[in-house]
């Protein structure tokens, strides 16, 4: 779960932050919006999921 907001204010305060949100926005129009394919090697098994959270708690 997330521990705090990604909703923040953008700051494009130079001319290289102004060209790489331009050239996302272009992208955006000529590939379409980002849809992730299907997740591949999901793990499903409880002792493995148990270990990866200990380990990251």
């Amino acid at each position: 779960m997330a521990t705090k907001s990604f909703y923040e204010t953008m700051v494009i305060d130079t001319p290289e932050a102004v060209a790489n949100l331009m050239k996302a926005i272009e992208d955006r129009e000529k590939n379409g919006p980002y849809i992730p394919g299907p997740t591949k090697g999901v793990c499903t098994d409880p002792d493995i999921i148990r270990k990866i959270k200990e380990a990251w708690l």
